[in-house]
């Protein structure tokens, strides 16, 4: 009987990632509660934390002395002069780039417009994270890696298969990127990648099972599932906002009728308001409305609430999860959606597996998209480090 041979590489690599994640969550702790809580042994945190330490990702400081007889302990911190990454939030009429540390601690964010041509949209995310590069007084040589949310079906290796609201097919965004850019670039759709951002930053970190479910233009889904964000065999699982809640219902962007996003998405909303004589242009006028007590505003939430109820209610039956996640409009518009909702939602879904179900509304919705790009970037440094870091402290480049 052979004996499989063990990727000692990829090993080392995972519990790498793991301690990483461990000093990012609990900055100052030592190396003994490391290897307390990680189950790793000791002498193999000491080879990968000499590894961070050499290559400039962590720090340690001497705490202060106790008074007790033995060795100074030490506080293990990541060391905010490693470098950056960039987070890249896009939609047609705009571009979001976040820059922020490798800690995910935003250090700038600006807003560049946005196109529907992919070589203008390349240029101005290349023209956008150098000038935030610049107002951080940071060399293009600081910047370590780049993750972009694009709201496209998109495979595992980056190419946007196909983004309806922007008008891209077939483009190799991962791969031109890089090239432009000669940095690691990782590419996700928008919603997987705000998704792995909630797990990373937000309040579902210690969550291993959730969805993520992003209202805009159409309803997106991120599938975060026993611990990792799940992306199908070709990467394109999540199309929630196309599950159909109304046979033969309304039209949807995809060409088939009844789905879910053609009744609850930000697009729908506006239409149902627009068709009953209402002035809300937006979102937030929609929500304002809705605060004033407008009897239109309200019953089109309502209307609203109970489709998004049946919806999550066929997500829970299948999928079971631990905790489902409202972002984007959706969040904005919770208060006056989640009434219904919820109503629908108890008459639908099997009470075994719903009683154990949380809805909760994602704290990030406004930068959802970006802190995934941010999400995807610390990922993709994670997955491939370079061999050291420049520890010079950041200074503008000549």
């Amino acid at each position: 009987m052979t004996r499989a041979r063990v990727n000692s590489a990829l090993v080392r690599r995972i519990n790498s990632a793991r301690l990483f994640h461990m000093i990012r969550q609990n900055p100052g702790i030592s190396q003994q509660k490391l290897s307390q809580i990680s189950g790793i042994d000791p002498a193999t945190i000491s080879i990968i934390i000499s590894n961070l330490e050499s290559g400039g990702i962590v720090r340690r400081d001497t705490e202060a002395p106790t008074g007790r007889a033995g060795r100074p302990t030490t506080a293990l911190s990541l060391d905010p002069r490693a470098g950056y990454l960039a987070g890249i939030g896009v939609e047609p009429d705009a571009i979001r780039i976040l820059i922020s540390t490798i800690d995910g601690a935003a250090c700038t964010d600006l807003v560049v417009p946005g196109s529907t041509s992919p070589e203008d949209a390349i240029a101005a995310v290349r023209a956008g994270i150098t000038a935030a590069l610049r107002a951080l007084r940071a060399p293009r040589s600081m910047l370590l890696a780049v993750g972009v949310a694009v709201p496209a079906l998109v495979t595992t290796g980056g190419r946007v298969v196909f983004a309806p609201n922007i008008g891209w097919r077939d483009l190799d965004l991962a791969g031109t990127l890089t090239a432009r850019m000669k940095v690691p670039v990782r590419v996700e759709n928008d919603v997987k990648a705000a998704a792995l951002a909630e797990h990373l930053f937000g309040a579902s970190r210690d969550i291993a099972d959730f969805i993520y479910v992003m209202g805009r233009s159409g309803i997106g889904g991120g599938l975060y599932l026993m611990g990792e964000l799940y992306r199908g065999p070709h990467g394109l699982a999540g199309e929630i906002g196309h599950m159909k809640i109304v046979p033969g219902g309304r039209p949807c962007g995809c060409g088939a009728r009844g789905c879910f996003e053609a009744y609850v998405s930000e697009r729908a909303i506006l239409g149902d308001l627009a068709a009953r004589g209402h002035r809300a242009c937006d979102v937030a006028a929609a929500r304002e409305a809705c605060e004033a007590g407008d009897a239109v505003a309200r019953s089109v939430m309502a209307e609203a609430g109970r489709h998004l109820g049946l919806g999550l209610a066929n997500l829970i039956n299948i999928i079971s999860p631990r905790r489902i996640v409202l972002g984007g409009s959706l969040a904005q518009l919770a208060p006056f959606l989640l009434p219904a909702a919820m109503e629908t939602l108890e008459a639908n879904a099997l009470a075994a597996i719903y009683r154990d179900v949380e809805i909760v509304v994602s704290e990030m919705s406004g930068i959802a998209a970006s802190m995934g790009g941010i999400a995807l970037a610390l990922q993709q440094f994670l997955d491939d480090p370079p061999v050291r870091l420049d520890r010079a402290r950041p200074m503008i480049e000549s």
